[in-house]
């Protein structure tokens, strides 16, 4: 397990082709302002657990807003990430997970990490339910 409240290059999903399955093979939910995507699977076929985030064009013009907006996501998941963290060890699987914003205002702090921690919850419980099966 990477450090508690670190952020690795190897925690960041950047592969194109991982990217594609989990839009195409992934399940989704959806919590305000997000769209979040996931998938759940072995070490071999997942390699590690990874994230990314997305925010479109569409909803910011300005570069400015769209980083602006992926940095609160970015820290709002390296603070809350341990959550999801010992329910995939524990259960020896791995996850990629992607939020994709869908709101036309940058919200605060606040309720982006209280989003993400949601979206989080959610998905250690999809992660110990895929286990019990």
């Amino acid at each position: 397990m990477p450090k508690i409240y670190g952020l690795s290059k190897n925690e960041k999903l950047k592969s194109v082709v991982r990217t594609d399955k989990l839009f195409t093979q992934g399940k989704s939910f959806w919590i305000f302002p997000f769209n979040v995507y996931y998938r759940i699977g072995s070490k071999e076929e997942l390699f590690a657990n990874q994230f990314l985030v997305s925010v479109g064009k569409h909803y910011f013009k300005h570069a400015v807003d769209r980083n602006r907006t992926k940095r609160l996501v970015r820290e709002a998941y390296r603070l809350n990430k341990n959550i999801v963290y010992e329910v995939s060890e524990k259960n020896n699987v791995c996850f990629n997970v992607g939020f994709v914003y869908k709101s036309r205002t940058i919200c605060d702090f606040a309720t982006v990490q209280k989003s993400v921690l949601q979206a989080l919850e959610n998905l250690a419980k999809e992660i110990a339910e895929k286990n019990q099966k």
